[in-house]
């Protein structure tokens, strides 16, 4: 009899997931962190660019010199009046491009800045000026 009321309980035929959602999640933590560390590894060299001569009939010419000063056609203005500055060369011919001069030892983040105010005017087609070696 005792061996009866052993398998008289009911048998529990669902699977607990509540050990698999555990592993899950600390996969998915685990992948969080790791992937920021492996892309941030990567040691690139960027490639040479071929020097391409384009017309400059229609083209403006922003400089940035390496103070962080902004120049467009060789008079200075101030980041804001620059990028209104862009809008209204923009509105009056559609078909301008813009050509980037920057100091080499100007930061990256200043180059974007100029191409985003640039691509708000509506100005989209855009140069970097660069030199032979």
């Amino acid at each position: 009899m005792k061996l009866s009321q052993r398998y008289s309980q009911s048998l529990i035929n669902q699977i607990n997931v509540t050990n698999l959602v555990d592993v899950m999640l600390s996969l998915l933590i685990i992948f969080i962190i790791v992937a920021p560390v492996i892309q941030q590894g990567i040691n690139v060299r960027l490639p040479a660019a071929s020097a391409q001569k384009i017309s400059v009939t229609k083209s403006i010419i922003v400089s940035i010199s390496a103070r962080g000063n902004y120049y467009l056609d060789n008079r200075h203005y101030q980041f804001p009046q620059l990028t209104e500055r862009l809008q209204e060369i923009s509105k009056k011919n559609p078909e301008v491009s813009i050509i980037v001069k920057a100091d080499k030892d100007v930061t990256y983040a200043k180059v974007i800045k100029v191409l985003d105010a640039a691509r708000e005017a509506g100005i989209l087609k855009v140069g970097l000026a660069t030199r032979k070696e």
